[in-house]
């Protein structure tokens, strides 16, 4: 892969004093769990991941899903693709040191169109391990074909070798989130306003938000911003053996590339959901976040998410609640970062341990980074009802 510092140039990191203005500013507000993270992802939307989940299957069994194409009107749906000779990759780190151990590599091609504006693609997925899982490249063990779903038909399923099933198809977008109560709230937060007031208050929303009589919460209608969208999904079940064995813990992330004349070009990554998007700055260090590799992370982003903590404090602190201390966020920075999805193979889900499409992320993210001052956004469940089948995610609107 090209060298993230050779593409991206120097990134200074903003000075702590700044912080608060400008986590309200620039593409955060226009941002989902990873949708639109970053100006380099919005150039091609077939790269764009928007979420990555890893969850328990069976004591046996897990399951991974990557979704890219954010945002997908119905009417826009049944002519999505995958970026043809792109790489979608879900890797897998099975010993704690931020480097993958074992990846799987997905490439689509053969594009199919069809009289009723649906397509469909092959796409090939192979396995790669050691050091080879490592780099981002087309190389490893073919383990499973198969060809798209196409648009408002039925699911069609890959056998993967070893054990297992891979799907890639449009899918409703399970991410649930009031984007627009949140935009209001952090602008509430750079106004001034300390006050959390009530959820729905239409009244107080209706005030301007640089007004310091506006609360913080009162543009949070519980309505689903992602609702009535799709997006393109990657779903890849395997047992747990194939990927580091039951009972052991993994970190999971989800890179994309395109082809360059040099090699591959690294476009966008992710982890846990919403890291890049509320810990990281300026439009260089979100793009610079998606270029580099975990084990990079705490060297790239550590200050600025810890930076961001000790704004998010001063407010709890002022809205009254009880605030972190320096070293419980030196210590949530050090959990949060290196930025892999953490799941231990065969326990069941929780918090921390993996993620489920139905997981309500943004309830347990802002309370994790309020210290229980703000607990939830309203919107509690996603739009579609989830298949209880492989691959579990709704059928697209």
């Amino acid at each position: 892969m090209r060298s993230p510092r050779k593409f991206m140039g120097s990134v200074g990191l903003l000075a702590v004093a700044g912080i608060v203005a400008a986590i309200g500013a620039g593409p955060s507000f226009v941002s989902g769990a990873d949708h639109l993270d970053s100006p380099l992802v919005k150039n091609d939307a077939r790269l764009d991941i928007t979420d990555v989940y890893a969850w328990r299957t069976s004591a046996s069994r897990t399951t991974f899903a990557l979704n890219v194409n954010p945002l997908t009107t119905k009417a826009d749906s049944p002519g999505t693709r995958f970026r043809p000779n792109a790489l979608y990759e879900i890797k897998i780190d099975t010993n704690g040191d931020a480097r993958a151990d074992v990846a799987y590599r997905i490439r689509f091609s053969s594009l199919r169109t069809f009289a009723d504006g649906t397509n469909d693609q092959i796409f090939t997925i192979k396995r790669a391990t050691g050091s080879a899982a490592r780099r981002t490249e087309w190389t490893g063990t073919t383990v499973a074909t198969g060809r798209t779903s196409r648009y408002g038909l039925s699911n069609r399923i890959a056998s993967v070798l070893g054990g297992g099933r891979a799907f890639a198809g449009p899918r409703d977008d399970p991410f649930f989130f009031d984007l627009v109560g949140f935009k209001h709230l952090k602008a509430r937060i750079l106004a001034g306003a300390v006050d959390l007031g009530a959820v729905g208050d239409a009244t107080n929303c209706a005030l301007d938000d640089t007004d310091k009589a506006a609360k913080l919460l009162s543009c949070f209608t519980g309505k689903d911003t992602f609702a009535g969208t799709n997006v393109s999904s990657i779903v890849l079940q395997v047992p747990n053996f194939m990927i580091g064995g039951t009972g052991r813990t993994v970190g999971v992330w989800a890179t994309t590339a395109m082809r360059v004349a040099s090699g591959w070009q690294r476009i966008d990554r992710m982890g846990r959901p919403a890291i890049n998007t509320v810990f990281n700055i300026t439009d260089g260090e979100k793009d610079l976040q998606n270029l580099v590799n975990p084990i990079d992370d705490l060297g790239t982003m550590k200050d600025t998410t810890v930076a961001v903590l000790n704004a998010l404090a001063t407010v709890v602190g002022k809205a009254g609640a009880t605030p972190y201390t320096a070293t419980q966020i030196n210590a949530i920075a050090t959990v949060l970062l290196p930025d892999t999805l953490t799941i231990k193979l065969g326990k069941a889900d929780g918090f921390l341990n993996g993620r489920k499409p139905s997981d309500d992320v943004i309830n347990a993210e802002f309370s994790l980074v309020t210290n229980g001052a703000l607990k939830s956004d309203g919107v509690d469940l996603n739009d579609s009802t989830f298949s209880t089948t492989f691959p579990y995610l709704a059928a697209p609107h």
